[in-house]
This record gives structure tokens, C-alpha cells and sequence, in this order.
């Protein structure tokens, strides 16, 4: 049986505590840099990664067999919520992940040709996944593949890809033959054209969304993954879910301990206006949500290492997702309400919280969604497959 609040190994405690205290000295600084320029510095973000490479936080998702930390997921999760810490995406440059989800279904030359340079750190890849007319349905994608002798030809567009400045490859999913097909389409390739880069709301952000057309673009069957379709792409759905649920966390207790410290610094009326209960209430109903995210995050992170049921995990995944995400929405709207004038300025890191956490009841499964996948579990395996 899964423990209801899984305890940490005391090698990933010390780790978080190291990762916790580099994301304070190293992180925090450039926050304030970005916030007065209002831009990223592309050399400083290459410095924070080196740096963090050298700490030994990157590639720890990655099994021994590629080099990696092979690092429990809740090992991953619990890292994951000091990285949450971080404003402007910073957090994702500290905590360098590897594909781990396609080397588990890649085939050995396309391991070597592709995986091996992102864990060298030459380039990374780019998942895209969702279309116009195709988000949290990925049943309804558009974009289509199709046998030409020992090639594919691609046709579609994608939307909101998640990318780091210019990755070395995209993992596009079509359909084809019937079937969700999974493709490596180098940057570059004929055909693949890099519409725009909208902006969006937690902008200056180190990951960009552009948009992608395909038009005719011929990839050779080598780079089509045999094992991935739409399998590969709900593996890696999971994942991304799990570790918004634990960067919620962290950015909810961050903008949590900002607001309880100004509440006991902040004097209205002649007393601290932590005394005042419309401003106590508010944290205590904070203090609340975030330790009831946290335990249901770290719940669902040791399910995903033990539980064999997979459906049982997206359920539990979602419901981490869909509450986290939900609750850091009130948590740090809570925080601002407090912090008042001085929270809303965007030297802030509670400002910038207030825009960025937004985006996560939208990406990798909108909140309605989650609510379908808890619900269709429910009704089909009953109340205690997921209290377990």
C-alpha cells in the first residue's frame, strides 16, 4: 500500500536542501536583474545552467544507463517544488531534465543521434503536441503523416510549443495509418516552418511557445518512434503534470512566507496587520491549501514510483494537478491581497507569481480536464482504488 505522506530519503532531503539554498543565492538575484530589465540575458541564464550542472542537479531523471541520476519520482517532485520557487521559469535551467520519457521508447540509433546530445547538454528537444483545433483532446489532432516510400510526409500546424530558444529537435504526433504516430523532426527540416512567437502573460519567461507549420515536410522512417503515438505522448503528459502540481507548491509557499513576513512588519491601525483577522484569516486558509497540495502531490509522486495500475496513477496525478494548481492560484492572489500596493509592483516576486501561476490550471490539461479523468475514474473503479 502507497503511504498517505511518503517519507523522503535522507539523500533526497539533504539534496532538496542544497537544491533549495542554490535556488536562494544563484536564482533569486537574477530574478531581480530580469524584473529591471525586463528581459532574459541569454549568457547569464547559460551561466545559472552551468553552475547548477556543476552541483549536480541536472540530468538526475535520466536512468544510470544514459548517465543519469535515476531519481525516484518522488525524489524528482520533491526537487521540483524548490525549483516551483523560481520566478520567470528560472527554475527550469536549475533543474536540467533529460527526455527521459522518449529514451524509454526510442530506438537505440535515434538514443544516440538524438538523447545523447541533450544530456551532453548540446541542445534540447521540443515536444509539439498540440494544435489549433487540438488541446487537452489530443484524440481530435488534425495534422497528418503519411507513408512515401522510406520516408513520412507531415502536414499540420502546432501550437504551444514548449521551447527553450532553439531546440535541436521537435517530437511532433500526427496521425497516421490509423494511428497517433510519434516523429523526430530536426530543426530546420524541409518543409517545417516557424510560423510566429506569440507573447504571453508571465512574460519575460525562459520558455517560449511558437507555433509550427508543416507543410509537406519529409522525415525518413528512422525518425519515426516505434513505440511512441499516443502512449509516448500521454507518459510524457504525466510527467509534466506531476511537476506543475509541485511547482505550484513551491511557488505558493514562496509567496506564502512573503506575506506572512510583511504581515508581522506592516503596521495599519496602530498594531501589525497580522493581528487584524481579515489578514490572518487569509494565511491560515493559505497554510491550509498548501500543506493539503503538498501532501496530495508527494502522494501521487510515490504512486507513480509503486502503484501498478497506470489508470489509478493518471487519476491521482490529475487530482494533484487539478488542486495544486488551483489552490496556488489562491494562495498567491491571497499573498498580493496582503503584501497590497507593494505586492502588485513587479519587483515583486508575488507580482510575477500572480502571472505566471495562471497558466497552469491551462497547460498540459486544462482543470476541466483533470476533473474528467478523476471523475471517469471514480465512476468506473469506486472511492478507496484512489484512497489507497
Amino acid at each position: 500500500m502507497i503511504p498517505t505522506v511518503p517519507e523522503l530519503p535522507a539523500d533526497v532531503q539533504a539534496l532538496k536542501e542544497r537544491l533549495a539554498a542554490f535556488v536562494e543565492r544563484e536564482v533569486y538575484p537574477l530574478e531581480q536583474r530580469v524584473a529591471e530589465a525586463g528581459r532574459i540575458e541569454d549568457a547569464r541564464v547559460d551561466e545559472l545552467r552551468r553552475k547548477a550542472r556543476a552541483e549536480g542537479f541536472s540530468m538526475l531523471n535520466m536512468p544510470e544507463e544514459a548517465g543519469g541520476g535515476a531519481l525516484s519520482m518522488l525524489g524528482q517532485v520533491a526537487l521540483e517544488e524548490e525549483s516551483g520557487k523560481a520566478t520567470n521559469g528560472l527554475g527550469f535551467a536549475v533543474l536540467d531534465r533529460g527526455p527521459a520519457e522518449l529514451w524509454d521508447i526510442a530506438t537505440p540509433e535515434q538514443r544516440e543521434r538524438y538523447v545523447a546530445p541533450i544530456l551532453r547538454g548540446e541542445f534540447r528537444e521540443a515536444w509539439a503536441v498540440t494544435e489549433p483545433g487540438a488541446g487537452s483532446d489530443v484524440s481530435a489532432l488534425a495534422a497528418t503523416a503519411e507513408r512515401d516510400g522510406d520516408e513520412w510526409v507531415l502536414n499540420g500546424e502546432k501550437w504551444f510549443v514548449t521551447s527553450e530558444g532553439e531546440p535541436g529537435f521537435y517530437l511532433v504526433l500526427a496521425v497516421g495509418e490509423g494511428e497517433q504516430l510519434l516523429f523526430i523532426v530536426p530543426r530546420g527540416a524541409p518543409g517545417l516552418e516557424l510560423a510566429r512567437t506569440p507573447g504571453f502573460l508571465h512574460d519575460p519567461y525562459l520558455d517560449h511557445h511558437p507555433e509550427l507549420v508543416l507543410r509537406d515536410c519529409r522525415v525518413p522512417d528512422a525518425n519515426r518512434i516505434p513505440e511512441g503515438g499516443g502512449e509516448g505522448a500521454r507518459e510524457w503528459f504525466l510527467v509534466e503534470r506531476l511537476f506543475i502540481a509541485a511547482r505550484c507548491c513551491g511557488a505558493a509557499a514562496r509567496s506564502l512566507d512573503l506575506a506572512r513576513a510583511y504581515a508581522l512588519e506592516r503596521e495599519a491601525f496602530g498594531v501589525r496587520i497580522a493581528e487584524h483577522q481579515g489578514v490572518s484569516f487569509q494565511l491560515a486558509d493559505s497554510l491550509t491549501e498548501l500543506l493539503a497540495a503538498r501532501l496530495l502531490t508527494y502522494h501521487a509522486a510515490a504512486a507513480f514510483d509503486t502503484e501498478p495500475d497506470r489508470k489509478v496513477v493518471h487519476g491521482k496525478v490529475a487530482m494533484a494537478k487539478l488542486y495544486a494548481s488551483e489552490a496556488a492560484g489562491r494562495i498567491v492572489d491571497r499573498a498580493l491581497q496582503v503584501l497590497g500596493g507593494r505586492g502588485y509592483m513587479t519587483e515583486s516576486p508575488v507580482a510575477r507569481f500572480y502571472r505566471e501561476v495562471r497558466v497552469d490550471r491551462i497547460w498540459e490539461g486544462t482543470s476541466e480536464i483533470q476533473r474528467l479523468i478523476v471523475s471517469r475514474g471514480l465512476l468506473k473503479r469506486g472511492v478507496e482504488t484512489y484512497l489507497r
